[in-house]
């Protein structure tokens, strides 16, 4: 068999069927093997995932550098969500408020900067959650991709 595109499309669409030649037996079907391995290639990642993981990236950034690196461990969450209601138009003070109260304090076995990026992971899936961030707040569908 060739291995052009073309032909490829046409195996995926005829139904072969192999049989042992020691016993007679039927095999599996060669269209269940090719739908088994689209299916085990089907993306993981969701439009949302990649919008949310983007949006953490760049509102971490820069919360990174409003802060500094003088912060104090104990009040890092606070000073993130301040950060973050200070450069994002979308945070409400309520919002801000509700995040200090639910945001756990990260380990302090991680460094400042992956903490920082847990926080603002945490505090970005609250908004998103309360249809702060995302589509829900633009009609525009690449509005998701803003941070």
């Amino acid at each position: 068999m060739s291995s052009s595109g073309a032909d490829q499309s046409q195996t995926a669409t005829i139904s072969i069927q192999f049989v042992s030649p020691t016993r007679g037996e039927a095999l599996i079907p060669m269209d269940s093997i090719l739908a088994s391995k689209a299916e085990s290639r089907k993306p993981s990642l969701t439009e949302e995932s990649i919008a949310h993981n983007r949006r953490v990236k760049h509102l971490s950034a820069i919360v990174r550098e409003d802060i500094g690196s003088d912060v104090e461990r104990a009040a890092l969450e606070q000073e993130v969500v301040n950060s973050l209601y200070n450069h994002h138009p979308s945070i409400r003070l309520e919002d801000a408020l509700e995040l200090t109260s639910r945001l756990h304090a990260p380990s302090s076995e991680r460094s400042t900067d992956s903490a920082i990026t847990d926080i603002v992971d945490e505090a970005c899936t609250y908004l998103e959650n309360w249809r702060r961030l995302g589509l829900h707040t633009h009609e525009d569908p690449n509005a998701a991709f803003d941070y």
